[in-house]
């Protein structure tokens, strides 16, 4: 065995116990390429997007089974808009029909009249099935999909450059207290082509506009600003470069006034600055903190903002270094209810170190569609513009029930006359068409979700005239916030009554109420399994009762019948000991997005050790445990450190018990690539493995007895590797392995 060149490098060795090892450790970095064919069951994640029903625009195949799984990371609703809709019109939608469903109850569409509306999801989650039967068909549908943000942890903020126009500030609600120390953290960029060195990145100041503390920079370098006093940050970071760039860096500030101190953690180094001036300084409660300058005499941090958090206590280097996104501030945190932001300066990306972006890859479920061949297919297009979120131009309000997540839902009760001799459904339509022109382009952005009509009595009095039929309406409104603005429920109202002169003539408005939906109330169900009080759609998630790993979750539903809250049954699948739940349970736990701490890998590895060492391993279970870690082999060699022998020992394991046919197996990930051969001792002629790149792909390919002239690395194991075994040594070798590994970081 030799070099194959200076960046790789390898360690062998023998297993006597059941098998022969050979590790192989190669650190180098691809890009991955993953092209698929698209059909008509299929998961779509993508931000936005185009799917339409088979051989659209021309007429759908009979006998089709389609079913499109929209799915986004928590915090975000799906808004589902038909572009075209033609499917064959039956009562009852009884023969070729496309059932939506929201989240909380399906509805069947057919005929034409989708076509130009949209729908929403209620939760992270919308599900379109197409169905057609053996005659008949018409032209289809095309449909377009958008997630939409509702939580602050999905957005940045753009920092505003004009003072108090368009100004990102905490809410009113929120009370600052008198401050003598402070921690703040809070991630940034700078724009690169920006080369101005006076700016600060936010502002706090008293209802006089006197300002009492702030950070920037100028031509001496970074500050920080404690009443009056501007103490320069030397040695904690850079007085002639800009330490932040074009991407988020994190930044964190704590301030002591009972020392004189300030410490910077910047870049996982902690340094303390002394500042005399800022010895027993009070920073006043109550007053106003700006992301950006607080006036035209310096300007704003020409860059984003994200995750800013502020505590009323000092941290130290250890308790920083591991300040995970869980950790919310106690005076200030990124959430919606904490800030009042314009619409303008936000924006939602996918690369947030905080946001929701825990979602799996497209995936093509078998269906009858294939049988179409190249005749034509359901198409699906990925776009990607810039996420929607809500618009508002409206005033904040005190009030105390701002959406941590979810949206906001109020039930409508309307009256409505009518002089018409219509039926139920045409009523339903009138009335669709009117909430719909009177919340369109309104200041706040709402959607009717769903309407029913249940038909009255006649008016009395009106009948030596005409007959005058009333008709009791029920709706749900769903109001999601994402910038700190409430709507009141007499809003509402007062925009219904306004627009009473717009329903269509014969109609009439004669009651109106609205009520907000009420969450589900906290309790514990079953024993040791805590649930808060829960807005409708939200998913919460808690630990399994003795774990740190699996999670329990419970949702609460909306009934769409009364329009009341509930709680579901809590979903205590994960909670179980069956090792393939459990290794899927770990694959979330550690994709790609997620930020693992030393406590929690070595939490992982222990988990996966039991797997191992207790059950029965397949290819299929071996694989996601590979998958893992390869997932786990991301993190810092300080993170791994602690962990590493164990995870070397539970991998060598894996490679002894994995069951598998056939005369070898081989596993590959992107960081790591396991590869077992079996052996006959007394018949063995040599062998060999090697490594290689897959076309297209980020992960590795491996192969045995071949000879690879691309390969990274390749051993060969001689015929006479077993001359100078003992005759029990020769007895009980049956397999050799070959572990590659992407990562040293285990390597310790």
């Amino acid at each position: 065995m030799s070099h194959i060149s200076e960046m790789w490098c390898y360690h062998w060795k023998w297993k006597l116990q059941y098998c022969l090892c050979l590790f192989t450790t190669y650190i180098i970095c691809m890009q991955q390429a993953a092209h698929g064919c698209y059909d008509c069951r299929i998961v779509l994640t993508d931000p936005s997007g185009v799917f339409t029903s088979p051989c659209f625009p021309s007429d759908y195949p009979n006998s089709q089974a389609c079913k499109w799984i929209i799915r986004a990371p928590h915090g975000f609703i799906i808004q589902l808009t038909f572009i075209d809709f033609d499917i064959e019109e039956a009562p009852g939608c009884i023969y070729d029909s496309l059932t939506l469903d929201n989240g909380e109850s399906p509805m069947n569409l057919c005929g034409i009249t989708a076509k130009g509306l949209s729908y929403n999801s209620t939760g992270n989650e919308m599900i379109v099935s197409f169905k057609s039967d053996f005659s008949i068909q018409k032209k289809g549908f095309n449909a377009s999909y958008v997630r939409i943000a509702v939580s602050l942890r999905n957005q940045k903020v753009i920092v505003p450059q004009v003072p108090d126009i368009d100004a990102v500030s905490v809410a009113e609600t929120v009370s600052v207290p008198d401050l003598s120390q402070f921690t703040l953290c809070f991630e940034a960029t700078k724009g690169n082509s920006d080369d101005n060195d006076d700016w600060k990145a936010f502002s706090y100041t008293d209802a006089l506009s006197i300002e009492f503390f702030s950070f920037g920079k100028t031509t001496k370098g970074h500050f920080l600003s404690i009443s009056g006093t501007q103490c320069i940050l030397e040695n904690a970071l850079p007085r002639h470069a800009e330490f932040f760039t074009g991407t988020f860096q994190q930044l964190c500030v704590v301030w002591d006034s009972f020392s004189g101190t300030i410490g910077i953690y910047a870049k996982s180094t902690y340094h303390i600055v002394y500042c005399p001036g800022i010895l027993d300084k009070v920073i006043p409660g109550n007053g106003r903190l700006v992301l950006g300058s607080n006036s035209n005499e310096m300007s704003s941090l020409n860059g984003d903002i994200y995750n800013f958090r502020l505590w009323n206590f000092t941290m130290n280097a250890q308790t920083l270094a591991n300040l995970s996104c869980d950790v919310k501030g106690n005076i200030v945190d990124w959430e919606n209810e904490f800030w009042s932001i314009p619409t303008s300066a936000l924006k939602a990306e996918n690369n947030l170190s905080c946001g929701s972006y825990l979602i799996p890859s497209s995936s093509i479920e078998p269906t009858s569609c294939a049988n179409l061949g190249s005749l034509c297919q359901a198409t699906v297009n990925a776009t990607t513009p810039t996420p929607p979120t809500v618009t508002t131009n409206m005033p904040d309000t005190n009030r105390n029930d701002k959406p941590n997540n979810g949206g906001l839902f109020y039930r409508i009760s309307i009256t409505v006359f009518s002089s018409n001799s219509n039926s139920v459904s045409k009523v339903h339509d009138v009335v669709a068409e009117w909430l719909n022109r009177t919340f369109q382009n309104w200041n706040y952005t709402v959607y009717v979700v769903n309407i029913s009509i249940h038909p009255g009595s006649i008016k009395e009095g009106a009948r030596e005239k005409r007959s005058i039929k009333s008709f009791g309406v029920l709706a749900l409104l769903v109001y999601n916030s994402t910038n700190n603005i409430n709507l009141e429920e007499e809003d509402i109202r007062q925009k219904l009554i306004s627009n009473n002169r717009t329903i269509e003539e014969g109609y009439k408005l004669h009651t109106v109420d609205v009520d907000p939906v009420e969450k589900c109330l906290a309790e514990e169900n079953p024993p040791n399994y805590f649930w808060p009080d829960t807005r409708p759609t939200v998913t919460n998630f808690t630990f399994c009762h003795g774990s740190s790993v699996q999670t329990a979750s419970r949702t609460c539903y909306l009934g769409l019948q009364n329009y009341t809250s509930y709680w579901g049954q809590p979903d205590l699948r994960n909670c179980t000991e069956n090792a393939a739940d459990i290794a899927n349970q770990l694959l979330n736990l550690t994709g790609e997005g997620q930020q693992l701490t030393s406590d929690k890998v070595n939490d992982v590895v222990q988990k996966l050790k039991k797997i191992v060492n207790d059950e029965e391993i397949d290819e299929s279970l071996g694989s996601t445990v590979v998958t893992i870690f390869s997932n786990i082999l991301t993190s810092s060699d300080s993170v791994l450190a602690a962990s590493s022998s164990e995870a070397l020992k539970t991998i060598d394991a894996l490679a002894l018990k994995i069951h598998f046919t056939g005369p070898s197996m081989s596993i590959s990930t992107r960081n790591l690539a396991l590869g077992v051969s079996s052996i006959n001792s007394t018949s063995f002629k040599g062998g060999s493995f090697s490594v290689s790149p897959q076309n297209n792909a980020s992960d590795f390919q491996i192969d045995f007895d071949k000879d690879q002239t691309s390969a990274f690395a390749s051993v060969v194991l001689p015929p006479s590797l077993l001359k100078n075994l003992s005759q029990d040594e020769f007895e009980v070798i049956s397999r050799a392995q070959f572990t590659f590994f992407n990562k040293n970081g285990l390597f310790q």
